[in-house]
């Protein structure tokens, strides 16, 4: 096998990759064209490696979201343009999420094309059963990052470049194809085929895969086939690099015990826990079926009684677990005081908005469930940390309209111009807080009050920022030639 045959793949897959400001970066004069892009891979990499903190990584995805996420320009002006770029944020998140994962120990190449495909993917037409091509003023969300699918379109690609066997079932329908839309299509609706009829019982057995055991790999993987996990491990290149090594952090894989309970013909077949050792003796990452591979709340106590039988594994790893479990255990309480209207501890209150719930690679889903329920606005008034009064404001559930601290409401449209759309009618009529707020973003002019929207000073601030704006202003203002002057140099 050719040890870039990943790289001669993009080169011919993206003939503009050679000669990109990011290649002619990084190559050396005497690169060849593979060996250009091969550098570019490693530093790519290394960029994601090193972003190894909350911080570090919050900048990383800063960076993604301004180049690929939509631009409040191309948002026609009657749509909702927060709640549009947010969704945008977080399945590009959820992308990023999976594949700088240290378990998806694939090649950078394979993950460049698997990113790059998904870009291109817009909304799916039902019809045509296939996924439109994506433009910078598409409003959809990007496609939801499902890593069973992902790996095994991953795996196809690779299998394809290195001109490896293809399954009968594969070879009929992909005919080799190199395009990531097609092939993750395939997969996917195989996966939306396969509904699983789970019985309400928890009882069920726990299967352990030995480490270095290549067939007890691909046992692992044939029992996870068509379960729709949302696991990568039922790919079988990933269950047998799992298992057997090697990946990030685990050369020689590890142990891999499963829990199973009972189809609608009784037979022990449908996982519902997943437990990942490095080695023998340290937990890599535990898994549920829920959404983003959280657990079910009637898993918590089966993992817990399980980590506990687990005296080989080492006392801190198992405690830290053991902390989720708990953490889990903590958020259904609070659901359960949401639903009674009962009061929550200023701890419960602070945790539920920033704590990281859950065993999966994204917060468990029903802490969103939870904050729907709840008077977000008087959680607000309850909270005393700054930073956490912020992140609510912009966490996707606060309504409009509905803040009249005009110091907290200052502080916010600094950092984010949209926070006016938050503030109360009087504030949305203070020119200071207007002016702060179209500094930051020309949009938020929508958000003002007719009289500031009729002030030339504000619009003014406004159009030099965004020239759209100019759409938000009075219909006076809008004859004014000064102002028209500014917003179309401006746009």
């Amino acid at each position: 096998m050719n040890e870039y045959n990943g790289e001669k793949f993009l080169d011919k897959l993206y003939q503009n990759l050679y000669t990109s400001d990011e290649v002619e970066h990084t190559k050396e004069n005497t690169d060849k064209r593979y060996e250009a892009i091969r550098r570019y891979m490693d530093r790519l990499e290394n960029v994601h490696n090193i972003a190894n903190t909350e911080r570090k990584k919050e900048l990383l995805e800063n960076l993604y979201f301004k180049r690929y996420v939509i631009k409040e320009e191309n948002i026609p002006y009657y749509l909702d343009k927060e709640n549009i770029i947010n969704a945008q944020k977080k399945t590009l998140k959820m992308w990023l999420d999976y594949l700088n994962d240290p378990t998806t120990s694939y090649p950078m190449w394979a993950k460049y094309w698997a990113f790059q495909g998904m870009l291109k993917m817009g909304t799916y037409d039902e019809g045509k059963e296939v996924y439109l091509k994506r433009d910078k003023k598409t409003i959809a969300p990007f496609i939801d990052a499902n890593p069973e699918i992902i790996s095994k379109s991953i795996e196809t690609i690779i299998k394809i470049v290195n001109k490896e066997e293809l399954s009968d079932d594969l070879e009929n329908n992909i005919n080799k194809n190199d395009s990531f839309s097609k092939i993750y299509t395939f997969f996917e609706k195989k996966y939306k085929l396969n509904i699983i009829e789970k019985s309400d019982s928890t009882e069920g057995i726990w299967i352990k895969y030995n480490q270095g055991n290549k067939e007890d790999a691909i046992k692992l993987s044939k029992s996870l086939e068509n379960k729709n996990t949302g696991w990568c491990t039922s790919s079988e290149g990933m269950a047998i690099r799992q298992v057997c090594g090697s990946y990030n952090n685990a050369p020689y894989g590890g142990d891999f015990y499963v829990y199973y309970t009972k189809d609608k013909e009784n037979n022990y077949t449908l996982p519902r826990i997943a437990i990942r050792l490095v080695n023998h003796d340290k937990i890599g990452e535990i898994r549920g079926i829920e959404e983003s591979q959280n657990l079910e709340d009637d898993m918590l106590e089966i993992l817990e009684n399980k980590l506990k039988e687990m005296t080989f594994i080492d006392k801190e790893d198992i405690q830290d677990y053991l902390k989720k479990v708990s953490g889990l255990k903590e958020l259904t309480l609070i659901n359960k005081k949401t639903e009674k209207n009962e009061e929550l501890t200023k701890q419960e209150l602070n945790n539920l908005y920033t704590k990281e719930y859950g065993f999966g690679w994204q917060n468990d889903h029903k802490v969103d469930q939870i904050i729907e329920k709840r008077d977000i606005v008087k959680d607000f008034g309850q909270i005393e940390n700054k930073e956490i009064k912020m992140k609510l404001l912009f966490s996707g559930h606060f309504p409009s309209n509905s803040i009249n601290n005009k110091e907290f409401i200052l502080e916010a449209v600094k950092n984010n111009g949209d926070a006016l759309k938050y503030a109360s009618d009087e504030l949305r009529n203070d020119k200071e807080v207007v002016l702060e707020a179209v500094k930051n973003s020309g949009y938020a002019l929508q958000n003002a009050s007719d009289e500031l929207r009729n002030d030339k000073e504000v619009v003014l601030e406004a159009v030099k920022n965004s020239g759209y704006a100019l759409q938000n202003a009075s219909d006076e203002l809008r004859n004014d030639k000064e102002v028209v002057l500014e917003a179309v140099k401006n746009s």
